[in-house]
């Protein structure tokens, strides 16, 4: 999966980041405990803050890329 550039709302700052999968980097601004990421409101999982080049790494809550569902059996026999 390819890096994509994205116009990211956090709290009173609109700046661009870049997101692959679940990671978004963007430039340390005030966050809360969601972003608004192409004007889809997601929930922050957890960041952290690269001090080298001042950008927060964001691991975003999402849903699994894959949508499985569980058919509720088990994955394993229990003989």
């Amino acid at each position: 999966m390819a890096w994509e550039q994205v116009k990211v709302k956090a709290e009173k700052d609109t700046v661009m980041g870049m997101m692959q999968g679940d990671q978004l980097d963007m430039p340390n601004v005030l966050i809360g405990k969601s972003v608004k990421v192409n004007g889809k409101d997601i929930s922050i999982k957890s960041h952290m803050i690269d001090e080298r080049d001042d950008m927060l790494k964001i691991t975003l809550a999402m849903a699994s890329p894959t949508k499985e569902k569980s058919d509720d059996k088990p994955t394993q026999g229990t003989d």
